[in-house]
């Protein structure tokens, strides 16, 4: 598995050390994992219902993000490949997402509900990256 090289440096900064930049990384990867799942959602063969899951976890976790500071938005180009190796990247890119997001809410300086709404996070980037799998599985 091999991140498109435009998703390097958004997969390097969820690993900061600063939790606004891990943050705002993880609000970036859900916003491209929800265009990559709308763009599987009408493939031919392709399970349009695990499509949406994924586009709606996404949308959903980053909802539950501030809005990065800085930045700018990922644009996916071109298409994931096909078949599910194709889509293996951006399901890596959401657990990374995951894993990320439990550092967070376990690291300090953070009250009990900033860590129980990131924790929700997490678990829709781990909604959205089964999801997204299952969209080529079939």
């Amino acid at each position: 598995m091999s991140l498109p090289h435009v998703l390097k440096p958004l997969d390097a900064a969820l690993d900061a050390t600063d939790r606004s930049e891990a943050m705002a990384a993880a609000w970036e990867a859900f916003a491209v994992a929800e265009q990559v799942a709308d763009a599987v959602a009408f493939e031919e063969g392709g399970d349009e219902l695990q499509a949406l899951v994924a586009a709606q976890a996404s949308a959903a976790g980053r909802s539950l993000l501030p809005l990065p500071g800085s930045g700018r938005p990922v644009d996916v180009v071109p298409r994931p490949s096909p078949g599910a190796d194709g889509l293996a990247p951006y399901v890596e890119l959401l657990r990374h997402v995951q894993a990320a997001l439990e550092q967070v809410a376990a690291g300090p300086g953070m009250g009990e509900e900033g860590r129980a709404v990131v924790r929700e996070a997490a678990g829709k980037a781990a909604v959205a990256a089964d999801a997204l799998l299952a969209t080529r599985e079939r």
